[in-house]
């Protein structure tokens, strides 16, 4: 993963929260309508907790 600056920093699908560089950062990718799309989690927690709350 290449160096990132606040402006740049994803913020986590499911609390909201800034996504920053650590061991616990998780991203799902996906293509939607031919254009890749990426999911930025800030751990396994919130992965499963934004899973859980798409399977409702």
């Amino acid at each position: 993963m290449t160096d990132s600056t606040d402006e740049d920093t994803p913020d986590c699908r499911h609390c909201g929260d800034p996504v920053g560089s650590s061991a616990e950062q998780r991203v799902i990718t996906t293509v939607e309508d031919g254009s890749t799309v990426y999911k930025h989690f800030c751990s396994d927690d919130c992965r499963e907790g934004w899973e859980s709350s798409t399977d409702a």
